[in-house]
């Protein structure tokens, strides 16, 4: 398939989403050098490092300027955070619209990461500064169990997701599952908008490898947002039976976040300090890697509940450690959790803590075993980098958009 080099090098897009945690920086990579010109308004968590985020512009690949955009930073996570998300989202509201008109120019396509960036797209269109847009859906969150001002943000984003659907030019899904989850609970049919599916890549540059001799032998890694759902308390506390198994264990966890006070807590109590190293948000992408490709095993533990939105997304994690061609340990529920175990790249256990026990001791006292699995998961990433997967995503949406 080849793509329409001609089409999309004549084109200028505009791209708002969050940094860090979802697929803005990939989508900046991937276009900065195919478009004319290519303007990017960053957002960040709260719980991100303050002064980080930010608005960029390119002309033929090269940045002509960057600029910092306001955002509002949480320290730790309080009581009261949930109810100042108001005034986080009341920020970037007004941020967003004002770092579009700093660019000076109306955009071709607009790309909104999420159905927040996607609204202020649709409210840029009526200013008469976007042409067409996509909407980048990358989750779709259940409502939680327990009621909660989250309830409310939660139904908002619903309230939000369908609108987007209806009005946008095209919707690229991160999961198959999320119109069908759309269909369920927001009774919008997938035949009611058109869509394809994008699935979460990275580019080819994050590819590592080491061997068996390169590695840390018994580490276990870890990246992400640290909160509840992510599950590391269920390591924690499997811990001191792993280290009666394996006494060289070690656990490196990168990322911050509201739970983060909680588990180190949790280390302390079960006085497993000296097996986990807690490295905090780490902003330079070579030195994750870095931290990454040298552990044994990568973990993603999920607790998987009826009301944890990596049900319908498609998460970073498996496939960042895939392309640091580490074994993965998953629990089961997120998509990819099936094809980490069809390629044989690692195994999806249930969110127990003898599985995850008996999970690791396995693979941490199997050198073939880890060989193998490294092998599958490199080969799992290499499908997965944004340079293969986007010039068909592009040429299929191109045609959609223009035909």
């Amino acid at each position: 398939m080849i793509l329409r080099v001609d089409k999309l090098k004549s084109l200028s897009l505009l791209i708002s989403g969050q940094l860090f945690t979802s697929r803005t920086e990939t989508l900046e990579d991937f276009f900065k050098d195919r478009v004319s010109s290519l303007g990017i308004i960053g957002i960040t968590s709260p719980y991100a490092s303050p002064g980080s985020a930010r608005r960029r512009y390119y002309e033929n690949g090269r940045l002509i300027y960057e600029g910092k955009i306001r955002n509002i930073y949480f320290s730790s996570r309080k009581w009261y955070s949930d109810f100042l998300l108001v005034l986080v989202f009341g920020v970037y509201f007004f941020e967003i619209l004002k770092a579009a008109y700093s660019f000076k120019k109306k955009f071709d396509i607009f790309i909104g990461v999420a159905c927040f960036s996607t609204l202020l797209g649709l409210i840029l269109r009526r200013l008469g500064l976007v042409d067409k847009i996509i909407y980048y859906s990358i989750d779709y969150y259940p409502i939680p169990r327990k009621l909660s001002f989250n309830t409310v943000i939660v139904k908002a984003f619903r309230i939000i997701d369908k609108f987007c659907a209806r009005k946008v030019d095209l919707i690229w899904h991160i999961s198959p599952r999320i119109p069908e989850a759309r269909d369920k609970f927001s009774k919008l049919k997938p035949n009611c908008y058109k869509h394809i599916v994008v699935p979460l890549t990275y580019t080819k540059r994050l590819l590592r490898f080491k061997s068996l001799e390169e590695i840390e032998r018994y580490t276990i890694g870890f990246v992400g947002t640290l909160s509840e759902n992510q599950g590391l308390q269920l390591l924690i506390r499997a811990m001191p039976e792993i280290a009666k198994r394996i006494p060289q264990i070690k656990v490196k966890i990168i990322g911050k976040g509201p739970y983060k006070e909680t588990l180190e807590k949790l280390v302390r109590r079960y006085g497993v300090e000296r097996y986990f190293e807690f490295y905090g948000f780490i902003k330079e992408e070579e030195d994750v890697l870095e931290i990454l490709s040298h552990c044994t095993v990568g973990i993603a533990v999920w607790t998987s509940k009826e009301d944890d939105n990596i049900l319908y997304a498609d998460p970073g994690k498996p496939k960042l450690y895939a392309f640091c061609g580490l074994p993965i340990i998953i629990t089961t529920g997120a998509i990819i959790a099936e094809e980490i175990v069809e390629r044989e790249a690692g195994v999806s256990i249930n969110y127990e803590s003898q599985e995850l026990i008996n999970a690791i001791v396995r693979i941490l006292n199997d050198d073939e075993l880890i060989k193998r699995y490294k092998k599958n998961a490199f080969a799992l990433a290499k499908s997965y980098t944004t340079e293969n997967v986007f010039v068909r995503i592009m040429d299929d949406s191109l045609k959609i958009l223009f035909n």
